[in-house]
């Protein structure tokens, strides 16, 4: 019988499957940067940045994070001390408190959730152009103006849309 020699291909992980999600779990804490190639959960703590543009984050009710984080999705149940970017949705549920700017073209502000921080639904720019005021609940005013409306929960949902300039909290 003739051995066969290991060859690089199978030395490296297989892809992540669809559907895979990594968890940071309740008595975890992580210092530093974290990055990866599959949907993450937060129950624990981290502090530094989290760095997944591709996938969906999610931090949990037990989730504590002082980071910025980017994601395809990013959805917050917990705490957040940073700024959230998202490629398609940001999500702060109910449960959610976050300090930190919110840049993504959908953002879904649950009624009671906590946020205080600026909201830039905009096409990403280039850094010193197009700094355009923004506050918690108006939309960067050189960027297309926005309409709220409201979703399946009662949460205020908003979209770029050509009539309004302004974001409200649904029920308000």
């Amino acid at each position: 019988m003739e051995k066969q020699a290991l060859r690089p291909e199978t030395l490296r992980s297989s892809p992540p499957v669809a559907g895979e999600r990594a968890a940071i779990g309740r008595s975890i804490t992580i210092r530093g940067e974290v990055t990866g190639e599959e949907d993450l959960l937060i129950q624990g703590r981290v502090e530094g940045s989290v760095d997944l543009k591709e996938q969906a984050v999610t931090v949990g009710r037990e989730g504590t994070v002082k980071a910025n984080i980017s994601g395809r999705m990013v959805t917050v149940e917990g705490e957040v001390e940073g700024d959230l970017t998202a490629l398609e949705q940001v999500i702060l549920r109910s449960s959610a408190r976050v300090q930190g700017d919110i840049t993504a073209p959908r953002v879904v502000l649950e009624d009671g959730a906590t946020f205080r921080g600026g909201i830039d639904m905009g096409a990403p720019t280039g850094k010193g152009e197009g700094a355009g005021h923004r506050s918690s609940m108006t939309a960067n005013k050189s960027s297309e103006p926005v309409q709220p409306s409201t979703g399946p929960t009662g949460a205020a949902v908003v979209q770029k849309k050509d009539t309004a300039d302004s974001v409200s909290k649904a029920g308000a």
